[in-house]
């Protein structure tokens, strides 16, 4: 009895996902080469310009988390697979059906953010620029530092640190002055 159950919920799972492969929408992945065709102007060395006629992929379809709703470009061939992956508690990660709600955005930025109001010191160290302004929590902000800029991470660290050093330092000696004084 119990195999049968179980037999008969595995190929509802199988039809759910093949009914989801069928429903899923191709998606086109924008690409700067479509804006810019040009790769080559051409030079002294090589004087032949090049540019690119045509793209073609391996094709793109979006699937959407099903608990942020996140909307994520996907090779097709992957298609299957992501479908199949489940949370641990049994629920389906993926779908390609669009949910119709969008992921919750926040407001604050990574450090290296353009309007960032550390922007002109980081400038100077050679800090590259990101555009990311989404993150909902100061952790994700923190995480995120370190995940994709671990040397600017690091760097900031540093200098946090002994910034605060040197304030425990000044700290102490005034203390002992204040403290000689008597």
């Amino acid at each position: 009895m119990k195999d049968t159950q179980t037999k008969t919920i595995e190929q509802n799972n199988e039809l759910l996902i093949e009914e989801m492969l069928r429903d899923a929408q191709v998606a086109e992945v924008p690409s700067e080469l479509r804006e810019h065709p040009v790769i080559h102007k051409g030079d002294e060395e090589l004087p032949a310009p090049m540019t690119v006629k045509e793209l073609t992929s391996a094709g793109y379809v979006y699937i959407w988390d099903t608990r942020t709703y996140e909307r994520i470009p996907v090779l097709y061939y992957m298609l299957p697979s992501k479908l199949r992956q489940r949370r641990e508690d049994g629920s389906f990660r993926f779908t390609s059906t669009d949910p119709g709600k969008r992921p919750k955005a926040g407001t604050l930025k990574c450090f290296l953010h353009p309007d960032s109001p550390n922007r002109a010191h980081y400038d100077t160290l050679g800090f590259r620029v990101c555009p990311k302004s989404n993150m909902t929590n100061p952790y994700q902000v923190t995480q995120h530092m370190r995940k994709k800029h671990a040397q600017e991470w690091a760097a900031i660290e540093e200098e946090r640190k002994e910034k605060e050093r040197q304030e425990d330092r000044k700290l102490q000696q005034a203390l002992l002055k204040s403290a000689t004084k008597k």
